[in-house]
């Protein structure tokens, strides 16, 4: 019964008021139809002047083509197979999608004007080298969260993490600028702006304590768990190496947003930036 469905949808056009024959290799039924030009089909919205239904026997049908145009899908038609397929539009054109960059960050900063979403990103590149991006999203940028769902750029808050595919073009500036063709959204980290009370080598990593280590202080700071997959960097993004901060360093953490219960809390930290001090002002 599918297969009669399908090869009645398209020839919906033949079917305004008469009697059409269809049928497949060994499969023949004649069908009689309605063409319904009074009754419109929007899709999220937009209406379709070619999605007219036909209806036969109380049941309404859409020419296959247009649908599938409508829903963001290719029309594909297998004649040794004798079926169609249905292809999301840009699957299978790999050579434009290998040219797209790829970003794996936290969003240091986020501004939107009108339909236009700049977000300032440090992170990781493709080769697992240091990335800092200004990615622009915008109407043509999809945006969802991890498990899919549709989600609005201009949402996206510092502290949040992000996978981007961008480019190909990068403008030449610092840092770099780009448009986003694609942002997954993921989780919020916690945000921390505070001194280094204690440093120390551990079997995984590092433990960096941010915040005062003593007295009834000690419970607003955190410890931070460094590994290898922590990005340790500079504002202007360069790479800068645990054994040369010291206590007294200030550092804006990027952590979470799981803590521990203990007093002071501990959590894996993503990104550390390393804020230089400030020179003295002159007299």
């Amino acid at each position: 019964m599918k297969n009669k469905k399908l090869v009645v949808v398209l020839t919906a056009v033949g079917l305004l008021g008469t009697s059409a024959v269809v049928g497949a290799a060994d499969l023949t039924q004649k069908v009689s139809g309605l063409l319904r030009h009074d009754i419109k089909v929007s899709v999220n919205g937009s209406t379709y002047s070619s999605l007219e239904p036909v209806y036969i026997d109380g049941k309404a049908y859409l020419p296959l083509r247009d649908t599938a145009n409508a829903l963001g899908y290719e029309l594909k038609w297998s004649q040794q197979g004798k079926q169609f397929d249905l292809q999301s539009k840009g699957q299978g054109q790999g050579e434009v999608d290998e040219k797209l960059l790829h970003l794996s960050g936290v969003v240091i900063s986020a501004k939107a004007d009108n339909d236009l979403v700049s977000l300032e990103v440090q992170g990781k590149s493709q080769n697992d080298g240091v990335d800092y991006m200004i990615l622009k999203a915008d109407k043509d940028t999809v945006v969802v969260d991890e498990t899919g769902a549709a989600k609005l750029a201009k949402d996206i808050k510092p502290g949040t993490h992000v996978t981007a595919d961008y480019g190909p073009i990068v403008a030449l500036s610092f840092p770099g600028q780009s448009h986003a063709a694609k942002i997954v959204v993921g989780p919020e980290r916690l945000i921390k702006e505070d001194t280094v009370s204690a440093i120390e080598k551990t079997d995984a990593g590092w433990s960096v304590q941010l915040g005062s280590a003593e007295g009834d202080a000690a419970a607003s700071s955190v410890i931070l768990n460094v590994d290898a997959n922590t990005l340790v960097v500079s504002p202007s993004g360069e790479p800068i190496k645990l054994e040369d901060v010291k206590k007294g360093a200030k550092i804006r953490a990027y952590y979470g947003p799981a803590t521990t219960k203990s007093i002071p809390p501990q959590s894996a930290a993503e990104l550390l930036v390393v804020i230089p001090e400030q020179a003295p002002t002159q007299p």
